[in-house]
Order: structure tokens, then sequence, then C-alpha cells
């Protein structure tokens, strides 16, 4: 993971190349996703709260069904479970990244941390960093040319924008990912 988070592209051959290696990178995911469902089902036992786990099922497995047939539209199916499993571990270094960048702006500036600039430069610094990670990856891990690699990262971002577009229109009121991602944050704010 940390060969990959940094550029260099021999980690990828850490990754193994198997179904055995997809599903132990997929677990974490879905062990996560789990037990969010279990809170946000326990928080608002209501379809709406089914709806919203399903949704964020949906945005787990989305990228790897686009990759996947992009991968195969290229001829690189041979490559794309070790390409997934490397994606799926490396993701979490994003975690990282935010946390060190966190800890250095509370370092330089406890206030920055705590304002809305703050989160700004937290959230681009995390954005920006994923997706160059996304880009990267696809690009050593499929054996893409830069073009194809950025045209695989927006396919991610494009499918991954008309699912959540697709749920604002079929539930305008819904906020179906915040929701998920923080149900005991909604039911505390919710008056008693």
């Amino acid at each position: 993971m940390m060969l990959l988070g940094r550029g260099r592209a021999e980690g990828i051959a850490c990754f193994g190349n198997t179904r055995d290696s997809v599903l132990a990178a997929l677990a974490p995911r879905l062990a996560m996703w789990l037990v969010l469902g279990g809170l946000t089902l326990g928080a608002a036992p209501q379809a709406i709260s089914g709806v919203k786990v399903l949704f964020a099922l949906c945005l787990i497995l989305l990228p790897a069904v686009v990759t996947n047939a992009l991968a195969r539209h290229w001829k690189r199916e041979g490559l794309w479970m070790r390409y997934i499993t490397a994606t799926w571990w490396t993701d979490w270094i994003t975690l990282f990244v935010g946390l060190v960048v966190a800890l250095l702006m509370a370092l330089a500036s406890p206030r920055l941390l705590q304002s809305a600039t703050g989160a700004g430069i937290l959230n681009g610094v995390e954005f920006g960093y994923s997706l160059w990670l996304t880009w990267y990856v696809a690009r050593v891990g499929l054996l893409l040319r830069r073009g194809q690699a950025v045209l695989l990262v927006l396919a991610i971002l494009g499918s991954l924008g008309l699912l959540v577009a697709a749920t604002g229109l079929l539930s305008p009121h819904q906020r179906a990912w915040h929701d998920f991602l923080y149900p005991l944050m909604v039911q505390q704010a919710q008056p008693h």
C-alpha cells in the first residue's frame, strides 16, 4: 500500500491476482457497511433506512463494476483482480493522509482545523490525493496509458455522480450517503 501510495509502481506486485485476494480486500469495506447499516436501521427502522443501506452497498460495488467493464473493453481483464485488490487496499491510505493533514493543521493552528476553511483544506487534500491514487493504481494495475487512466477515473466519478443524482431525484429530501455515514449524528440531531 505504501509503495503505491508514494507512486512506486513495483507496489502492484505485492497484491494477489485471485478471487481470494479480491474478497480479502473487500471484506473490511463490507464489515464497515454491515456495522453502519445496522446503526442506520437501528436509529430509524423505516423503509428509507433500508434504501440508504442498499445505496451505500451500491457506492461500494459500483466502481468495481465500472472498472471491470473498462478492463474488459481494453482487453485487460486478466489484470483486473490484482488492480481491484490494490485499489481497495490502497484506498485506506487516503484516511491516513487526512489524519496527517489534520495533525499538521492542528499543530499549526487549532482554530484552522475547526473552521470551514480548515475543513475545505482537509477535504480538498483528501479528495485530490484520492483522485491521484485512483488514477495511479489504474495506470500501473491495468497497464493503462495516462489518458485511459483519466478516462477510468472520470467513469468512476460519473457513475457515482449518476447514482447520487438518481437517488436525489427519487427521494429529493433524503441525503442517503450522509445519513448512512452519520446515523448517530442524525439521530442525535432530531428533536426528542
